[in-house]
């Protein structure tokens, strides 16, 4: 008899799905802190429901995309799925978990007043590796730009300070960490009108799509959670939980979401 209960227990046991998360900045991911958002999603989740058991993985963009273009059955968190459309048309994505923007910093005492990708022209720029931008990887392919990349928003604001680069470009949700733990110096200027301004999802390819209706409904309860909140001011986000708490030209920038960016690495 017992043998069968254990035997019961087993079988029961959800299976472990991996979800993974390419974006190596804080407060997505920090490996020398105990806990970063990603974890604190995941286990959130995890203890949320029994059906499914997430195990997050942390992956370089260029591996994430060879495991998409291999139809092979994936989980991506932070994304947004027109980033990804052009590899997988048959991905499906969840409800949003919350907004975010890639913004333009400089100094203050060289402010760049970005409003369009032409106010880069001339200029040397700050750029994460791999990343595709609208409008300014078309710039510096024409010379017109010449970008540095970066392995992180801390390298680009190192370069920023020596004078080696006149601005970068790094998501609002890492600034937003920044400004909260005082990472961010006093001498930055942040350009008013972002780059781009986007929802954050999780991604589930067609193999997954089943799950879509558990994650929307993890989602919106955690929309409503007080826990979680006090998790997302901890780490400086809990603005981005609302639409209403975006610049009016990120707002603008939502609204032209739909276009599709056809090799966009973001």
């Amino acid at each position: 008899m017992f043998m069968l209960f254990v035997s019961a227990m087993a079988f029961s046991a959800p299976k472990p799905q991996r979800v993974y998360s390419y974006h190596a900045v804080a407060p997505f991911y920090m490996p020398e802190e105990s806990l970063d958002l990603s974890r604190a999603w995941v286990a959130a989740f995890n203890n949320w429901q029994q059906e499914v058991k997430l195990e997050l993985v942390n992956i370089e963009r260029p591996a994430l995309n060879a495991i998409v273009e291999s139809e092979q059955p994936f989980l991506i968190l932070w994304a947004n799925p027109l980033w990804f459309q052009f590899r997988d048309p048959d991905l499906q994505a969840s409800d949003s978990v919350f907004w975010d923007a890639d913004v333009w910093i400089s100094r203050n005492d060289a402010p760049v007043r970005y409003r369009e990708p032409e106010n880069l022209i001339g200029k040397t720029i700050g750029a994460r590796k791999g990343f595709y931008y609208k409008g300014v990887n078309e710039l510096v392919n024409a010379g017109k730009v010449m970008r540095v990349d970066t392995d992180s928003d801390e390298h680009s604001l190192s370069l920023l300070q020596k004078g080696k680069v006149e601005t970068f470009v790094m998501p609002r949700s890492s600034l937003l960490y920044w400004q909260a733990y005082n990472v961010m110096p006093d001498n930055l200027h942040v350009a008013q009108a972002p780059h781009d301004a986007y929802t954050r999802h999780v991604l589930l390819s067609a193999d997954n799509a089943k799950l879509l209706p558990l994650f929307n409904r993890f989602i919106r309860m955690l929309r409503e959670d007080a826990d979680w909140q006090k998790k997302l001011e901890f780490w400086g986000v809990k603005d981005l939980l609302n639409p209403f708490e975006l610049d009016l030209d990120e707002l603008m920038e939502l609204e032209s979401e739909t276009e599709p960016v056809a090799d966009a690495l973001k």
